[in-house]
């Protein structure tokens, strides 16, 4: 009875030293036995970049690449921007549209809607207007029946970037200038300010 006793105490006591070592072994096994677990948690880096990329731009993660393309085209387009004035039209809905085309092929469409002060800025790529064509060239019927209303004439006169993503323009409209900062993700104004044309830039 005590060798019985004593046997099973030696027993209890080996297991609860050699339980590290088993504990050692069921976790590479684990990770022999799920790689597909493994391969799922490395495949989701991306997407977690992607979500912090977006964070830091201040855009949607679905919107990310569509704001990283229109930041491509502010770049590769700059000198045009500048180069060239848009004759923005308003429209019968109190929406001024104007439009710039570059020698790239790439547009610079700008609107402001009735209900705001600021403009929006977006570029369509030569690209998109090529797999696209056939629905540009057919507009719809409510906007083939609208008339141009007034035209404002308007040219950049200077630009610089400010920081990643935000470019500064001087822009001459009417009888004056504008000083624009301009998100280059999301096209967005983010200020506006009325200024004189011949001050410092």
């Amino acid at each position: 009875m005590r060798n019985n006793a004593a046997a099973s105490i030696a027993t209890t006591h080996g297991t609860r030293e050699g339980s590290p070592a088993r504990t050692t072994v069921t976790w590479w096994q684990w990770m022999l036995l799920y790689p597909s677990l493994v391969a799922t948690l490395l495949s989701a880096v991306p997407t977690w970049l992607d979500h912090i990329q977006a964070a830091n731009i201040g855009v949607k993660t679905s919107d990310l690449a569509q704001a990283k393309e229109q930041k491509r085209l502010w770049e590769t387009n700059l000198d045009c921007a500048r180069a060239q004035e848009i004759q923005r039209i308003r429209t019968t809905r109190d929406t001024e549209v104007g439009a710039q085309v570059c020698p790239s092929g790439d547009v610079l469409v700008q609107i402001r809607r009735p209900s705001g002060d600021q403009n929006i800025f977006r570029w369509v790529s030569a690209r998109t207007l090529e797999q696209e064509a056939s629905l540009i060239f057919l507009p719809t019927a409510a906007y083939a029946s609208q008339t141009v209303v007034a035209q404002v004439p308007q040219s950049v006169v200077n630009q610089r970037w400010v920081r990643q993503g935000m470019l500064k323009q001087r822009v001459r409209q009417g009888g004056g200038c504008v000083d624009l900062v301009i998100n280059t993700y999301t096209g967005n104004v983010h200020s506006q300010v009325p200024v004189a044309c011949n001050s410092p830039f």
